[in-house]
């Protein structure tokens, strides 16, 4: 659907499934009707052919989104090569779990891998993750923000945020920053501070 500009996923869709607008080049505006019930953004890849099949992946045109509160797994490939795609952020009351992601044979299907334009990820309404996965926000060179609301940091797998901007800046619940610091990726970010500093 290359000609489709914008879209407004009504509240009752509970998942939105692997390539559902994969491919949708021309789509610049994605938002979600109030008292969205989303649970899931689906993704997904092979792992014998260089393919991904994430929901929104290669959406070339969107340049911004918000994830709704209810949204609780967004897969591996979810918005993989998005490439104009700046700011993700969630909405308050965020019940985010999980981000996908993984790795298979030289190839990388984080759910938001390879973003080359995106600059900030505002996650401090996510106050419940528990993973974020391989490869994750793998090569988002231009990431420079990322705020999240989850006082004990979540367990990232390998190379969840390898090739990020050298000098970003990771934002976490006041007292967590120490924990932030040690922990396995989140080492990562250039400085870590309070969201309140």
């Amino acid at each position: 659907c290359t000609a489709l500009t914008s879209i407004e996923i009504p509240a009752s869709v509970e998942t939105i499934e692997a390539t559902a607008f994969k491919g949708c080049s021309s789509l610049a505006t994605v938002t979600f009707e109030k008292g969205s019930q989303l649970k899931t953004i689906g993704g997904g890849y092979s792992s014998y052919y260089p393919n991904y099949y994430g929901a929104f992946a290669d959406c070339t045109a969107l340049t911004s989104i918000e994830i709704p509160a209810s949204v609780e797994t967004i897969e591996a490939a979810a918005f993989m090569r998005c490439s104009k795609l700046a700011t993700v952020t969630f909405e308050k009351g965020s019940q985010l779990k999980t981000i996908g992601g993984d790795y298979s044979s030289s190839y990388y299907y984080g759910a938001f891998c390879q973003l080359k334009n995106l600059m900030t990820v505002d996650m401090s309404a996510c106050t419940q993750i528990e993973t974020i996965g391989e490869c994750a926000f793998y090569g988002d060179f231009e990431l420079r923000l990322f705020k999240i609301g989850t006082e004990i940091p979540p367990t990232c797998e390998n190379y969840a945020f390898s090739g990020i901007n050298p000098y970003s800046v990771l934002k976490v619940p006041s007292g967590c920053a120490d924990a932030y610091k040690a922990a396995t990726e989140w080492k990562r970010f250039a400085s870590t501070t309070g969201l309140d500093e």
